[in-house]
């Protein structure tokens, strides 16, 4: 699968620059508990050298399904399925896609699915790979949306898909549930522990679990409902006014310790 410069660009950062610097850190910060015990194990960090400081989302991201129509500009209308996806294979927008196919040949309703960003030759191989090129003219492709145009589309998708692979943190899941969007998200990686006890999680390689979660959203009014709420409750632990001020609370507590200790 092809890589942009700026995923090639982070590949070799991490790779060439982070395991040269890490000896001079006084602490390093992440952003999940999952990342931070994968560090501290691929890494062999010690510990108490590390810190977890959870990310955060921006505060127009918030329920408002009524009186913008911003989401007109990519789609022509309400109630679709929408996913960010790029070609980093972690994004899991193959499998995604033979979801949707699956979903369609099941659903009575058969929602449009609104893809981000996504390069069309990209999904067309996809899409002839996997034997489903009949699900294309159900697919709106709009290229690039621009980030203050994304509450409305959130507000006014049906749902968010986010199967990734893998996530350190995984702030759109945070966007879509802050509008009371309900989120169809996988069962690895960070995903859980961003989404609470309460978040709908699926097999990110199974293409059927994820259909079938599609599927129980359309037809389970009550479940539905209740994942509106519950992500609207979860989406409030989190904010960049607490990210800020533990990450300040953390630069006090290291200059003390450099103080005291005169290194």
């Amino acid at each position: 699968m092809n890589q942009s410069m700026y995923q090639n660009m982070g590949w070799l950062y991490r790779r060439l620059v982070v395991p040269r610097i890490l000896d001079k850190c006084k602490r390093i910060i992440t952003v999940s508990e999952f990342e931070l015990n994968n560090i501290v194990s691929k890494l062999d960090i010690p510990r108490e050298r590390m810190a977890m400081i959870y990310n955060g989302y921006n505060e127009w991201f918030k329920p408002n399904k009524e009186t913008d129509f911003t989401y007109q500009k990519y789609i022509d209308q309400s109630g679709y399925f929408f996913f960010l996806g790029n070609t980093d294979p972690k994004k899991n927008t193959e499998r995604t896609l033979v979801a949707y196919a699956k979903y369609l040949e099941r659903s009575d309703i058969k929602r449009k699915l609104l893809m981000a960003d996504l390069d069309r030759n990209y999904l067309n191989d996809i899409l002839l790979r996997n034997n489903i090129e009949n699900i294309r003219k159900m697919i709106v492709m709009p290229g690039y949306i621009v980030n203050s145009d994304l509450p409305n589309i959130y507000n006014n998708a049906f749902a968010f898909l986010y199967p990734s692979l893998r996530e350190s943190f995984g702030i759109p899941l945070l966007e879509a549930m802050a509008c009371g969007t309900p989120v169809v998200t996988s069962n690895t990686s960070s995903m859980p522990e961003i989404g609470g006890p309460y978040a709908i999680l699926v097999n990110p390689e199974d293409a059927d679990e994820i259909a079938n979660m599609m599927l129980k959203l359309e037809t389970d009014d009550a479940f539905y409902r209740k994942q509106e709420e519950v992500g609207l409750q979860r989406a409030k632990l989190f904010s960049w006014k607490n990210t800020a001020e533990q990450l300040l609370q953390l630069y006090e507590d290291v200059y003390k310790e450099v103080v005291r200790s005169g290194k």
